[in-house]
């Protein structure tokens, strides 16, 4: 049986209209409710407008448009995911700031409404192709490098079976309260978000979000399924302080980043392990994995084994590797070899009958479940030992007193790197608490791992799934060189 969504007669995209309620929590802290008949009036008529623009100019991509309140433009995401254009999530304060990047990428793009409408009419004839379906979303994450991932998987999710998506393996279900703790602009929860359209449920979902008062808003809306990251659970825990009365949460789906063990541990106790799961995929829609939280605890540092995804870990050669064996980390979810990016392009390497790999390393145990290992950026050698950014940034969230913490590596001609680590703290300040902070580090991490330098900021520059900005935490580090040699010459002069 097809979701209530469903598809009208003709079966193709542009007659999908989702079943769900949706909650607007605007910005300036107002709110809209739209119930199923309003949500699929005002989406007709946005069709409408869309067409009326673009005509047949099915190359044209699609945007939202960021100036426009908090519903309507959410509503015309909606509304572009129904045609057959290639749907952009505009990057930037207005969709006139993507409309230009995008046409400097030889892509044609739309947006409705102000003086944006007029931006693209000399750029209907776009040069660059894209495949039939195609979502672009601006990426990075913890690579630092700015592109456009196409993701042509994220629509298949409208109004299909739902015994084949993502949702149902995850346990939603209709009259759910659902709650998105991040941005719809990321994949892991637009992903999320568009599989619970299919429901007849009610997703809560919100323009800025704020980590802090995730808690806040599952205790006041009786949220019963939440997707959210590491970041997010961190913070919910240190708020909660072992008292997880009255939450009332009935699965939680957690992505985007590795979760910290004993994170991961806290919120297995409160709901359940089999009630907390955890999904690793890319922003390019390449396969997903799910580890179900009494699956991760029989092998505990596992995403999981694919859903609906053929994963296989293979030498340089090609070949695969025995199960326990590291090597490249390979996708197959039924899709041809595409272009999976649009700008800086990555390390993408198709193999013949199918599979893909955008660079991840790891291992696969008999079973088939998969283990990652850290990318690259997050290592850091110091001395021949290579310790990891995120454990040391977890040994700093550890501290009470410390809200957020980057470690990184900076060049030092005697250890090769030697860490630093920049916090941010609550309450006293860090030149308080330096000495009783560097003891209790010594106590828990390897002597490589404690950083050698520890810097209070404002803020911790992350992007808007919750991941630290790595690319933005190294130009904090080479301006703190900068300084400690500018420094050192006028002393020795």
């Amino acid at each position: 049986m097809s979701s209530p969504a469903g598809r009208r007669k003709g079966g193709s995209s542009e007659e999908w209209m989702p079943a769900a309620c949706l909650v607007l929590h605007a910005q300036d802290g107002s709110t809209e409710t739209l119930q199923p008949d309003a949500v699929r009036t005002r989406i007709s008529l946005i069709r409408e407008e869309f067409g009326r623009a673009v005509g047949s100019e099915a190359s044209v991509c699609l945007l939202p448009n960021k100036r426009a309140p908090f519903s309507r433009y959410v509503l015309e995401f909606l509304a572009a995911l129904g045609m057959p254009n290639p749907v952009v999530i505009p990057d930037g304060d207005t969709s006139g700031f993507s409309i230009g990047r995008l046409a400097e990428l030889g892509l044609a793009a739309h947006a409705l409404g102000g003086a944006e409408d007029g931006l693209q009419r000399d750029l209907l004839k776009g040069q660059t192709s894209l495949p039939p379906l195609a979502v672009l979303l601006r990426t990075g994450g913890t690579s630092g490098r700015l592109r456009y991932a196409v993701n042509t998987s994220m629509r298949r999710a409208l109004g299909r079976d739902r015994r084949l998506g993502l949702g149902r393996a995850l346990g939603l279900d209709d009259g759910l309260r659902v709650s998105l703790a991040g941005s719809i602009h990321h994949a892991a929860h637009l992903s999320m978000f568009l599989d619970a359209l299919n429901y007849r449920s009610e997703i809560h979902v919100y323009e800025k979000p704020d980590p802090a008062q995730v808690l806040n808003e599952v205790r006041q809306h009786g949220i019963q399924w939440l997707v959210a990251t590491p970041m997010h659970l961190r913070i919910m825990q240190r708020q909660l302080r072992d008292d997880t009365a009255g939450v009332g949460l009935k699965t939680l789906v957690h992505m985007s980043a590795a979760c910290p063990l004993p994170v991961k541990r806290f919120w297995h106790s409160a709901l359940g392990p089999e009630n907390v799961y955890e999904v690793f995929g890319a922003s390019e829609g390449i396969g997903t994995t799910i580890a179900r939280g009494d699956e991760w605890e029989k092998r505990p540092g596992t995403v999981g084994r694919g859903f609906y995804t053929s994963v296989a870990v293979m030498d340089s050669s090609g070949r695969p590797v025995a199960p326990g064996d590291l090597g490249d980390v390979y996708f197959r979810f039924g899709a041809s070899a595409r272009p999976l990016h649009v700008g800086q392009q990555d390390n993408v390497t198709w193999t013949g009958d199918g599979y893909v790999s955008i660079g991840d390393r790891g291992r696969l145990d008999a079973d088939g479940y998969l283990y990652l290992e850290p990318r690259p950026q997050l290592r850091i050698t110091v001395g021949g030992t290579t310790v990891l950014a995120t454990d040391i940034e977890d040994a700093m969230l550890d501290v009470p007193w410390i809200q957020d913490a980057a470690a990184a590596g900076v060049t030092n001609h005697v250890t090769g790197q030697r860490v630093v680590c920049f916090v941010v703290c609550g309450g006293l300040s860090l030149e308080a608490r330096s000495a009783e902070l560097m003891a209790r580090l010594r106590r828990v991490l390897p002597p490589a791992a404690v950083p050698r330098r520890i810097i209070e900021v404002d803020a911790i520059p992350r992007s808007i799934a919750g991941k630290i900005d790595r690319t933005l935490v190294s130009e904090m580090v080479q301006k703190l060189s900068a300084r400690e040699k500018g420094s050192a010459s006028a002393h020795s002069s």
